[in-house]
């Protein structure tokens, strides 16, 4: 059977089904059923938006020059409009009780490009686990532990791969165009352990092994992390995570060709990220968060002059407030130049490299499920840095890009 059959049969079945009464989260799934002990819904979110988008500033000269960026191209981008869906999602979960305080769970959810048609199958968080008194553990395609427990303030409810998320800056390094830089993942081939919580206090570690290993390479990524809070009763929320990347050689496929250890045998690499996570919630009705984030991007086994290691900080701070049907949001991103090395100790320069993103936007709820919303953002780049918040194409270095979208939300 293939995808979009199996699609059709699983709405088909769900849809007509016996359906329970809505939750209370505008967000949550609306219809669920299953024999006894066992629970299947149907959920989904659509989030088509209008966006004009614009840029300014791309570097054009010559002149002083970042080493790891290399020489600026100047080519600004045109002026335009989108219509993007980078929210809608459709998915299906379920649980079944197995006895002796067993629970088998699932979920397979899946991008729905409604802006464009097309798509694949369980393209989002789609995994399959076992809970019980020892935590619960889970197999399938999934955020990593560092991208789930941090940055957690939704923007409108709309951040995560649209141009207001944070992790535009938060999450990724300001060179080049490969995504093997970013700490913002969702990785298939995962596997998931989560602690049982403990007053509050909570513990996951996650692992995706490298499926198609090189003999002097091992591709895999670690990701841990520590909570505590965000429970009811409980306003505020700490987190701390750590991931690891061995051999995704964020820095090399980043950098110019010239400074490159990927294809050198022999060459390995460690790219590495902390990040510090605490928010408050004042009468349920306003929070703030912080975060913080330090990357660190190693390699060894290169030739002289090429790509040793960068390392730089970056950090937000998110605000989200509730008013009647008025949801509110804002947010701040920096990330710092940084530092950077080459092998043998000739001179590098990062000169240029910061970025800063500033976000506002605002929702008005008709009621749980529908709403419209406004929201807009602007990355300010240093003249060697290339942030990029579009959904298509990549800014020259020093490109400016603003973005403002209208869009309507409904939940199902």
């Amino acid at each position: 059977m293939n995808t979009k059959k199996l699609l059709v049969v699983l709405v088909a079945g769900a849809c007509s089904a016996p359906l329970l009464a809505s939750a209370e989260d505008s967000d949550a799934p609306t219809g669920s059923t299953g024999g006894a002990g066992s629970t299947i819904t149907l959920y989904g979110r659509l989030y088509p938006q209008f966006t004009v988008i614009k840029s300014s500033g791309a570097t054009a000269f010559n002149g002083p020059r970042n080493t790891l960026s290399g020489t600026p191209g100047g080519v600004e981008l045109a002026s335009h409009n989108e219509v993007q869906a980078s929210n809608s999602r459709l998915g299906f979960r379920g649980r079944e009780k197995l006895g002796n305080g067993l629970e088998a769970f699932f979920q397979i959810e899946s991008t729905i490009p409604i802006d464009s048609g097309g798509g694949t199958f369980a393209t989002r968080d789609s995994f399959v686990g076992l809970s019980g008194g020892f935590g619960s553990v889970k197999l399938g395609n999934m955020d990593t532990v560092y991208k789930d427990i941090g940055d957690k303030v939704s923007f409108l409810g709309v951040s995560s791969g649209n141009f207001v998320s944070n992790s535009n800056l938060l999450s990724k390094l300001g060179f080049g165009t490969s995504s093997s830089g970013s700490f913002h993942l969702r990785r298939n081939n995962s596997v998931v352990y989560e602690a049982p919580k403990m007053g509050g206090l909570g513990l996951a570690i996650g692992y995706s092994p490298d499926e198609i290993r090189a003999s002097n390479r091992k591709a895999d990524v670690v990701s841990t992390g520590v909570t505590y809070g965000g429970v009811k009763n409980i306003p505020f929320y700490l987190a701390v995570a750590y991931e690891s990347h061995k051999d995704l050689f964020g820095g090399s496929r980043n950098s110019p060709a010239a400074l490159s250890n990927f294809a050198t045998l022999g060459a390995t690499s460690k790219d590495t990220a902390v990040r510090f996570t605490a928010s408050y919630t004042f009468a349920g009705k306003t929070t703030v968060e912080v975060n913080h984030a330090t990357m660190k991007y190693s390699e060894s086994g290169g030739a002289t002059g090429r790509f040793n290691e960068y390392k730089h900080n970056a950090y937000n701070v998110a605000l989200a407030h509730t008013m009647a049907q008025w949801q509110l949001a804002a947010a701040f991103v920096r990330a710092n130049n940084g530092s950077c090395s080459l092998v043998g100790g000739a001179a590098c320069s990062t000169a240029g490299l910061q970025g800063t993103q500033v976000s506002v936007g605002s929702r008005y709820n008709f009621s749980k499920r529908s709403s419209m919303f406004a929201m807009y953002a602007k990355v300010y780049n240093g003249f060697a840095a290339r942030y990029n918040n579009l959904a298509n194409g990549d800014p020259s270095s020093g490109s400016d890009i603003s973005q403002f979208a209208v869009g309507i939300h409904h939940s199902f």
